[in-house]
Parts: structure tokens; sequence; C-alpha cells
């Protein structure tokens, strides 16, 4: 396994920090004797906003061989054991012995694929020359358990797929946002953005390919999060019921939905239909960072209990590419979206408002 893990390593020494790294309204943290978590869907852009961190280190003069960066969903490390994870500090110090002694950055992509990862990257912490930044899929891999393991020491920043104002600068649609009202002109492109915003999501892969690549591309995005971040992880009674439960969130987004209504529905079709069951899979969509469920507002316990939550999706994008268009639906999608944008820290809601309020 350490020629593997040599061989995925001298590649990032080689290859060096990607180029062309769009800025994100996301606040990168740092801090001594405390890993950086960074957590979201898959493609959100977790690793480039690690690579961001790596480019600003370099341009404050850090060597690249003081950074390690290992993406543990390399298919050569799918061997890898939890005892193997010893042999990235020793192939470092081969390959860079001038720097085995000092600080050190660690960026390790998905390292919660690895069984028995916790007490790893625990020693990283308690190392005062390591910097350890973790990034990862899953809410509860990399909240729950991180925050016991690491006893507290964790910054969390949460990732989302471009918010409306990236999406501007992200399709050089305005390299700078204009701080004072928009002219009719910047009006007319604001409102074509927002239009195609909708349709295209904020995925940062997906923003320069045609519209049949771009919903083959995102249906792979749920695909992975089905495969790898629910069944690999979880014992799922039933594949088909689990597709068929996603199924019903992507057609009755920003609605009322209940493990009643969706048994309901199995049942016609004559599947397996426990509800017990179907509360998992959606905690598990949750775990994911693909949905989200809001509850009743009521300070009554009891009445958020018997109420149905409302399921939203994480991005438009992905409702364009699992359902066929429905304008009659644009309510919703309006709603969705507007969920998100709370989730987000309201940076879209709030640059609106002041646009708005600029005239």
């Amino acid at each position: 396994m350490k020629e593997e893990l040599m061989s995925v390593m001298r590649e990032f020494y080689h290859d060096g920090v990607p180029g062309g790294i769009v800025s994100r309204d996301v606040e990168y943290a740092e801090k001594l004797r405390a890993s950086t978590v960074i957590k979201g869907m898959r493609r959100t852009g977790k690793t480039f906003l690690a690579y961001g961190r790596m480019k600003r280190l370099l341009d404050d003069g850090i060597p690249l061989g003081r950074i390690v960066h290992v993406n543990f969903e390399d298919e050569r490390l799918s061997g890898l054991k939890v005892d193997d994870l010893r042999l990235i500090g020793e192939i470092h110090a081969e390959l860079y012995p001038e720097f085995a002694d000092g600080k050190t950055w660690y960026f390790l992509d998905e390292l919660q694929n690895i069984k028995g990862w916790e007490s790893y990257a625990r020693r990283l912490v308690d190392s005062p020359n390591v910097q350890l930044c973790l990034t990862g899929s899953s809410s509860k891999l990399l909240s729950e358990e991180i925050a016991t393991q690491m006893r507290g020491r964790s910054l969390p920043i949460e990732v989302f797929p471009l918010s409306f104002p990236e999406y501007l600068r992200f399709n050089g649609v305005f390299k700078k946002i204009p701080r004072a009202g928009f002219t009719a002109r910047e009006k007319g492109l604001m409102r074509r953005a927002m239009s195609d915003y909708m349709e295209r999501g904020g995925f940062p892969d997906v923003q320069d390919v045609s519209d049949g690549m771009r919903a083959s591309m995102l249906q792979g995005y749920v695909d992975a999060v089905i495969y790898r971040d629910i069944i690999e992880r979880h014992s799922v009674p039933s594949v088909q019921v689990l597709k068929y439960t996603l199924e019903y969130l992507f057609h009755n987004y920003a609605r009322k939905t209940s493990t009643r209504s969706i048994s309901g529905v199995l049942k016609n079709l004559s599947l397996p239909a426990n509800r017990e069951s179907i509360a998992d899979y959606l905690d598990w969509f949750k775990d994911a960072y693909l949905s989200y469920s809001v509850s009743v507002l009521s300070d009554s316990l009891a009445v958020k209990r018997v109420n149905p939550d409302k399921y939203y999706l994480v991005d438009p994008g992905l409702i364009r590419a699992m359902c066929v268009k429905n304008d009659a639906e644009r309510g919703w999608m309006l709603e969705n979206r507007l969920y998100v944008v709370a989730t987000q820290g309201w940076q879209d809601l709030l640059y609106c408002q002041r646009r708005r309020n600029r005239g």
C-alpha cells in the first residue's frame, strides 16, 4: 500500500495546487491544535476551498513541501487500512526530509472512508507541528464523531453549491458586483442570470457544459449520494424503496411530506412500506446534505410531531435534472431557493434586499 500512497502524494507535488480557483463567500477558519472541518454535499467545492487555503499559504511563502494532500476516494487507495495512515508521515519525510521536523499543513479529503480514522486524526490534532483540515460529504460523520473524537477541537465549515452572487462572479456576469444601484442594462443581465441560475443550479463543474451533459452530471451526483454516502455506509433494507423515497422528495419538494404519505405511495406500487425504514432514508438524505427538513412553527412538541415536515433540496439544478420541467412549480422552486438561502446565512437574500433598497 505504501507504493500506491507514494504515487498519490507524488502526483500532488508534481502537479501542484490547481489554478483558476474562484473565491467563495465562505470564510476559511484555522486555529492551532484544532482541525478545520469542511462539510457539504459532493461536488460543491469543498476541496477547492481547501485548495484556496493552500494557495494562500504558497503566496505567504510556505513551501509546497510543507503541505500534505491526500484524497482517500482515489481508487488506488481503496484497500487502505487505518494502520496504513502512518505511512503518510513517513512518505512525506522521505520526499521532503528538510521539512520533516517543521510545521506541516495536512489536507485530507474523505478521511472518514477509512474505518477507525478518528484516532489518527486526533493524533494529528495533538501534534504541535500539524495543522489539520478534513473534508467530507456526511454531516453526521463530520460533526458528531469529530466533536467527540476531537474533544471539541474542531472548526466546522459548511460548503453549499454556488450562491447567486457567487454564480454571477463564477460565470463572469459581473466581475465585480456593483455597489451602487443597477443600470437598466445591469438589471436585465441580473434577471436573465437569475433565470439561468434556477435552471443550472450552483454546482461549479456543470456551469459551462451543455444542457444534456449538465443533467447527466447532476444525475450522477445524486447516484453518488445514493451509493457512496448511503448504501456503502448504512444497512439499506431495500435499495429500490430508497430510490423511490428520494424520487418522491424530488417531486414533492417544498411541500408537506410524511412517512405515512410515502408509505401509501409505496403500497400502491406493491413495494415494502416500512415507515421506520423510510424515516431512516429521509435522515440519511439529510446527512449527505442532499435535503433539509423544516417542522411546523410551534412551541408544542406534540403539534410538531403530528404535523408533517416540509423538505427542501440543496440545489435547483438537481431538481431540473431529476424532474420534468413544470412552469406551475415556480412558486415551490422559489420557496425551495429561499430556504437554502436561509441555510447559507441569508447572503443571497441580504444581497438582493440591498440592491432593491438602492433602486
